[in-house]
């Protein structure tokens, strides 16, 4: 599923191609994707790009575009529409913006107002607020396990499975630690690993292991980088034991053993 870094090199990339263009309409292709209004579109024009969480915001003239690609979805800039578009959108200058999505997960929203969309959202990640102070009073608050409250959106906004697999290994903490077991310094690590790990995706544009491109049709390099997502079986890049792989909260997990140790918790 893109995550965060994914669908910033949206924000940033899109804003460079498309910032400007005017839009005469659209349609739905596969009918669940967008079930809004159309033509509240047209000669709407597309003054600038946002992001909240895993939620791309297009602002219009007058309305917004919300683009959430789920699992396997993208977005591509051109004349064609590509196999397995599910949701087209026309410009006056014959291009298109078309979300392609193969397992037809992805949404799109034609609003005036983004709260309904995004409000249940948690605190962005790399935002000036998110800080030490700010972590630990959210974190004091919590008692589940460690993984899947990375996870979850309503706690931070933007980290996937591939992300925190990578933040967790950072911070040598196991993915299944209660959140009421760590200690401060280790809280101070997972807050530097949650900003550090997340920037340097966005640095390499991403990862891609499926169908994500970015705005220029470029894969995300990011996947060179990872230490432990997806590497079972192969030696951490620390200690040269094997890296495990466990299920969390129903989720696919990769860890380094003897540096993210379970044992007294």
């Amino acid at each position: 599923m893109p995550e965060l870094p994914e669908v910033d090199s949206y924000r940033t990339g899109l804003d460079k191609m498309i910032k400007g263009w005017k839009l005469e309409g659209g349609k739905s292709i596969w009918p669940k994707a967008c079930i809004d209004d159309f033509s509240r579109v047209k000669n709407q024009k597309i003054i600038s790009f946002d992001r909240r969480g895993k939620y791309l915001i297009i602002k219009l003239s007058k309305y917004y575009i919300i683009v959430h690609l789920r699992m396997t979805g993208r977005i591509d800039i051109g004349i064609d529409t590509p196999k397995y578009t599910t949701v087209q959108f026309d410009f006056d200058n014959g291009q298109k913006m078309c979300l392609v999505d193969y397992r037809k997960f992805g949404r799109i929203w034609i609003v005036d107002d983004t709260k309904p969309i995004i409000q249940h959202l948690g605190i962005e990640p790399l935002s000036s607020t998110f800080t030490l102070k700010k972590f630990k009073q959210l974190i004091s608050k919590r008692s589940g396990t460690i993984k899947p409250l990375l996870l979850n959106q309503s706690f931070i906004a933007g980290i996937g499975n591939y992300l925190a697999d990578e933040i967790l290994f950072r911070a040598c903490i196991h993915p299944l630690r209660k959140a009421n077991t760590l200690s401060k310094d280790e809280i101070k690590k997972l807050h530097n690993s949650i900003k550090y790990i997340i920037k340097k995706s966005i640095d390499y544009g991403g990862t891609t292991f499926l169908t994500f491109r970015g705005p220029e049709g470029k894969k995300g390099e990011f996947w060179k980088k990872l230490q432990v997502f997806r590497k079972t079986g192969e030696p951490c890049p620390h200690c040269k034991s094997p890296i495990k792989r466990i299920v969390v909260g129903q989720r696919g997990t990769h860890i380094c053993e003897n540096k993210q140790k379970l044992e007294n918790y």
